[in-house]
């Protein structure tokens, strides 16, 4: 459990952000053309532990990295170099009358960040103030108890309450990230913070296990295992544990999808039955399975539309495998009508994602059927745009603020997790410290 308590900011506006009236608070407008980004100084948090803890050390360190990953992250500061700091931090204030801003503008100091910490025990409280050098003011102060194994945790919090109140819009940095790798010796499923940090192993079973996708409410994930022999769908629940099986039809049973109210499961089975593998929703309440596709084809990666009404999924019924929506509400009337093909050209198009925002489908394409560049498309089909060109690169997901894009890609030689903001920009290697890692799922928001 994280407690936060709230320092009384101070609003103002600094010379070059606008100011939204009606809430008269700071505003960046992340839709403008460009965004001048904040000049901001760090300097070095203070321990005012009662008595120093023999991991301080360590825990001053992970704060200022987190803080400065976050920022970075953030797209919206050019920070400091921290030698260009000007204040003792053993003896500075966090209080804004007891700041000479003047000084820190000297060093081109825009916006000031300062931090104090404490450690009782495993417990770890932190205070981080945020400051406009301009015009002497304090924008924001928060203050967060946590565990104090994972620092980089407390100060994750920070940064997305920092970042809604620049932008009025939430943060990712307490997302997660969902990988496979088989460093273990077989596939196994990881979870990552939004970085790449405090990796960790999630599945145990010694099998195969691919696919892994979020609930709306980043409560559970479904995934696919092999550790019944048979391809089946598996939901685990990250608070208490319990892992069930979803599906186990004879045959297939392969990646399961959350539709966006978390009631229904889309997914790909295999029946004797059907012509090919299909697409069928399962009903979570009612156990009902109902069947979506029914041709020669191999129906496979279903995306949901935000609004739960389109399943974007890879098929092969056109020749290759080529990406196609099916709009579920017109299903039932007019079949041809409600399917539709939104890819024409490469030899090879696969795992389509919907944005959340509904905006874009980000897919993985190929020209020769081997080497992969992530794309992106309007959900008409129109608009394709290529956002990688070096490296095979595949299975891209999506932020849920619309904002970045995660991905597997070899241009490094291993496999390894990229994120690139959504045109293809700002491109960053994440260090999961696993390996080989493939097929990533960015959570929902977190509470």
């Amino acid at each position: 459990m994280i407690r936060a308590s709230r320092c009384v900011p101070v609003f103002f506006a600094l010379f070059f952000l606008s100011i939204t009236e009606a809430r008269a608070r700071v505003y960046i407008d992340l839709s403008a053309p460009s965004v001048k980004k904040l000049q901001v100084a760090v300097q070095e948090f203070r321990d005012v532990s009662p008595v120093t803890s023999v991991d301080s050390g360590r825990i001053k360190k992970e704060l200022i990295d987190a803080l400065d990953t976050d920022l970075r992250f953030s797209g919206l500061f050019t920070i400091t170099e921290s030698g260009a700091n000007i204040e003792d931090p053993s003896k500075s204030s966090l209080e804004p009358d007891a700041i000479n801003f003047k000084n820190w503008r000297v060093i081109g100091a825009d916006t000031l960040l300062k931090g104090v910490y404490s450690v009782d025990k495993d417990r770890l409280t932190v205070e981080i103030r945020f400051y406009d050098c301009v015009n002497e003011k304090q924008v924001l102060g928060k203050r967060f108890t946590g565990a104090a194994s994972n620092p980089r945790r407390l100060i994750h919090y920070f940064s997305d309450h920092l970042y809604e109140e620049l932008t009025g819009r939430k943060g990712v940095f307490t997302t997660k990230i969902l990988f496979v790798s088989d460093r273990s010796g077989e596939k196994e499923i990881y979870m990552s913070e939004y970085d790449g940090m405090n990796a960790r192993r999630i599945t145990f079973n010694r099998s195969i296990n691919l696919s892994p996708h979020w609930s709306p409410d980043g409560n559970r994930i479904v995934y696919t295992s092999y550790k019944k022999g048979q391809p089946h769908i598996f939901s685990l629940d990250l608070r208490t544990g319990k892992d069930a099986v979803v599906s186990e039809k004879a045959g297939i049973n392969i990646g399961g999808r959350f539709s966006p109210d978390g009631r229904r499961l889309a997914m790909t089975l295999g029946l004797g039955a059907d012509k090919s593998s299909e697409l069928y929703l399962l009903d979570l309440e009612t156990g009902q399975y109902s069947k979506l596709t029914d041709n020669y084809g191999i129906d496979v990666s279903p995306s949901w539309s935000p609004d739960g009404n389109k399943i974007a999924f890879v098929s092969d019924i056109s020749g290759n495998p080529n990406i196609f929506v099916l709009d579920l509400e017109g299903k039932s009337d007019n079949k041809q009508k409600a399917l539709k093909r939104l890819t024409f050209s490469g030899k090879y198009n696969s795992s389509p994602a919907w944005s959340p925002d509904g905006r874009l489908i980000a897919f993985a394409g190929s020209e020769n059927g081997r080497t992969f560049n992530i794309f992106v498309m309007r959900p008409d089909g129109d608009g394709i745009t290529q956002l990688t060109s070096d490296g095979n690169n595949k299975n891209p997901s999506w932020s849920p603020d619309s904002r970045f894009i995660v991905f597997s890609s070899t241009r490094k030689g291993i496999t390894s997790l990229y994120i690139m903001q959504s045109d293809g920009g700002g491109l960053t290697r994440l260090q999961t410290g696993v390996g080989n890692e493939k097929t990533p799922a960015w959570s929902p928001f977190l509470e």
